[in-house]
């Protein structure tokens, strides 16, 4: 196998070894914490798988957000060890402060770039010169651990992960790696096709809740009917032949996309074998607040299928409304919209032309705000995990990464909050 592209391959060695080391010397309960997100589910079943497989006792827990709260909270149980996934690396000190015992495997950039800190072992990426924004996600780094017990057949849930954190447009680095070890131990192929037969859907169905890419003017099931029957292809049909295909991409040039309508699809070994659409799968489910579902999916429970595709559609039909419903309000140099929870994030992303957009939604006395812009406006210099961190002037915290970020902030600092934000967004533009 080929050596990892890491910059101080020593180092992570180093770390990696006494990860495993720690890992395989714990007899008594790990406490798995990990994200809500399809990065945070398919490192947790990374996590989980490996802890199974080594017949250990591991008890999971899922979180939006790993709070100073929730960390004084788990703290009580600092008896035990604990494997921090996709969350951690941003609150390192305190949990030093408070005696933790623990792994962290995160992407984010780190509080505090150590390998060990105290009784803590971190394997976080930036650490060894990758970006976690784009050459690895969280899932890609519980892999790497995964990988030194020799479970490579779980480097396809760590591809899941990276497409869930827009890793693959295209995959580099890490995450490129565990593609090609998946594809040599075959547990993954690579496919050209049209977007539309990722789905487990009808054809009608997966055009219309598609939103990589979202095309406005099919936002009526009725008029997409239309379309299919017009091309002599039956909309309740599954998958398309290519053919069919080519003769649907023509009818679509009109609307400019088709350079995102075809896309590498990745079929892996997992009873929903499309990793895009698992993912998608994921995101529903972490979305409507069922992640124990998504945790099930990835250990391939049947029932958990059904109830995941389920989801599915539940969110993706009050996505495509809210779509359609969405009212952007536009600043200098930024966008945002008040939305629901759950959907905020996705829509930002959706809604990001020339500006990054920003998705807040009310949560009891605060405004929980997800930010978004693309690789055109951070080549210029967006950095949004910066501008997100003002929020712990207005009241909350925040950061994240510098394509798609989060914070949370006091419900009336709103404006002050959105005119700091701007006033950040439009020098950085301007670097």
């Amino acid at each position: 196998m080929d050596i990892l592209p890491i910059e101080d391959i020593s180092k992570f060695n180093q770390i990696t070894g006494k990860i495993k080391e720690k890992i395989e010397n714990c007899d008594g309960l790990i406490r798995v914490v990990t994200h809500h997100d399809p990065d945070g589910l398919t490192s947790g079943a990374i996590v989980l798988k490996t802890l199974i497989r080594l017949n250990k006792n591991a008890h999971m827990t899922i979180l939006e957000h790993l709070s100073k709260e929730s960390i004084e909270e788990l703290a009580k149980e600092n008896d035990k060890m604990f494997i921090f996934c996709d969350m951690g690396s941003g609150q390192i000190d305190l949990m030093d402060k408070l005696g933790f015992n623990a792994v962290i495997l995160d992407h984010h950039p780190p509080e505090i770039a150590e390998t060990e800190i105290g009784n803590i072992l971190q394997l976080n990426p930036h650490i060894f010169g990758a970006n976690g924004a784009k050459e690895i996600s969280a899932s890609g780094v519980c892999y790497l651990i995964a990988r030194l017990f020799e479970y490579y057949d779980l480097a396809p849930i760590a591809i899941v992960g990276a497409i869930g954190d827009m890793q693959h447009l295209p995959f580099i680095g890490l995450n490129k790696y565990i593609l090609n070890e998946a594809r040599k131990y075959r547990y993954l192929s690579v496919i050209k096709d049209i977007v539309y037969n990722c789905y487990n859907l009808p054809i009608s169905r997966s055009i219309y809740y598609s939103t990589q890419p979202y095309i406005r003017e099919l936002s009526s099931i009725d008029k997409i009917k239309e379309i299919l029957e017009g091309l002599e292809l039956n909309p309740e049909k599954k998958g398309m032949s290519v053919n069919e295909a080519e003769n649907l991409l023509k009818c679509f040039e009109k609307f400019n996309k088709n350079d995102e309508l075809m896309v590498d699809r990745y079929e892996i070994n997992n009873k929903i074998n499309d990793a895009f659409y698992l993912s998608e799968v994921l995101n529903a489910c972490g979305r409507k607040e069922m992640t124990a579902v998504g945790i099930g999916i990835l250990l391939g429970d049947d029932e958990c299928i059904k109830h995941g595709e389920k989801l599915y559609v539940e969110y993706k039909e009050e996505l495509i409304e809210e779509l359609k419903n969405v009212k952007l309000n536009s600043m200098d140099n930024i966008e945002y919209f008040i939305g629901e929870k759950g959907k905020t994030g996705i829509i930002a992303a959706l809604m990001v032309k020339d500006k990054p957009v920003l998705g807040f939604n009310e949560q009891g006395e605060i405004y929980k705000v997800s930010s978004r812009g693309s690789k055109e406006l951070v080549e210029c210099g967006l950095t949004l995990s910066e501008a997100m961190a003002i929020s712990r002037e207005f009241g909350g915290d925040g950061g994240g990464h510098n394509i798609a970020s989060g914070a949370a902030i006091q419900k009336n600092y709103l404006n002050e909050f959105l005119e700091k934000v701007d006033e950040i967004v439009g020098k950085q533009l301007k670097r």
